[in-house]
């Protein structure tokens, strides 16, 4: 392979400060409500926009010209700042199966983390969770409400038993189910399946049983103050879905202590669907996809509240040592997540 030029390093180096910037500029204007006004106005002005927020004028004009800049906004002279094509979608609607903008969110909140580094460089101190700013942990949530979407519309249709028993009322297990945003939606999605939750985090368990009342589902759905680990049940669940919670678990014994415990809870027929970040196994394929440059970015605040790091091959064969058949990479379009189905 030919070595980069001097010009082509410059670029790249030049382009991620570009980023970081086209970042911001697209998490202010979520969360400062810009971007869903002119979604709202359907264009408008900077100055109608400032009066609708109630916001600086010039401020406003400040951030459209940067959203313009960075493709986020179009402009027309005689009607203002509008939303690019699909940015509506992509970055304002979490049922998006693409959706990123819980992502832009995450990326600015992990800021914490790569400022803490370099000190945990010297004392190799852990950085918990519970240590961050709340936006962290908001992140994390809104970037993982596109999954369950995923999971109901794209993966399960490729396992159409377990679909057909949701459908007429079976069983769904959340393994870290966090502030239960999956068991919702999986409670909207099969209105007479019947689900539980397992969590242990404090905070997270006082929104999950905000989200459960809220959305009304809370004589289906459940959550227990329970360990991955301390899952006790035996042919009992038709699904069992864990999300982003299986690394969170430990490191290998502990990984394969919970697949054998949600192997166990299963009904024959079962199936669980894990998802997780698709680590590499070799160094070399970082450089292959954004998506594994991202991850490698993210392992940072990984390494710092303690979790593990499966690679992919890795959680193929955890499943297959946990006693699971048929063990199968699915297709889902976002490149932040590895699916398996595993059935029983």
């Amino acid at each position: 392979m030919t070595a980069p030029t001097r010009e082509e390093q410059f670029r790249t180096l030049f382009g991620y400060a570009g980023g970081f910037q086209g970042t911001w500029v697209a998490v202010i204007g979520r969360k400062a409500g810009l971007l869903p006004a002119i979604h709202e106005a359907g264009a408008i002005t900077p100055e109608a926009l400032a009066a609708r927020l109630g916001y600086a004028p010039r401020y406003v004009l400040v951030w459209c010209r940067a959203a313009y800049a960075y493709e986020l906004l179009d402009h027309d002279p005689a009607t203002g700042f509008r939303l690019a094509p699909h940015m509506a979608e992509l970055l304002l609607n979490p049922q998006d199966p693409q959706y990123v903008g819980g992502r832009l969110d995450l990326t600015v909140a992990f800021g914490e983390d790569f400022a803490a580094f370099p000190a945990r460089l010297r004392d190799g101190a852990r950085f918990p969770r519970k240590d961050h700013a709340p936006e962290l942990v908001r992140g994390i949530m809104e970037n993982t409400k596109p999954d369950f979407a995923i999971m109901t519309e794209i993966v399960l249709p490729q396992a159409p038993g377990v679909l057909a028993r949701l459908a007429d009322g079976g069983e769904i297990l959340d393994v870290g189910c966090g502030a239960a945003h999956g068991l919702v939606h999986f409670a909207r999605r099969f209105p007479r399946a019947r689900g539980l939750g397992l969590e242990v985090d404090p905070p997270m368990l006082e929104l999950a049983a905000r989200n459960l009342a809220e959305a009304g589902v809370g004589d289906r759905v459940r959550v227990e103050a329970t360990s991955a680990l301390d899952l006790d049940h035996a042919e009992r669940f038709d699904l069992a879905v864990l999300n982003i919670a299986l690394h969170e678990t430990g490191e290998r014994p502990e990984w394969e202590a919970v697949l054998g415990r949600v192997r166990r809870a299963l009904r024959p027929g079962g199936a669980a669907l894990v998802s997780e970040l698709p680590y590499p196994a070799a160094i070399e394929e970082y450089r292959a996809q954004p998506a594994y440059r991202l991850l490698a970015g993210i392992q940072h605040h990984e390494a710092l509240v303690g979790c593990g790091m499966i690679t992919v091959p890795e959680l193929r064969e955890l499943l297959e040592r946990a006693g699971f058949r048929s063990v199968r990479r699915v297709d889902q379009p976002n490149p932040t997540r590895i699916m398996y189905l595993a059935e029983t």
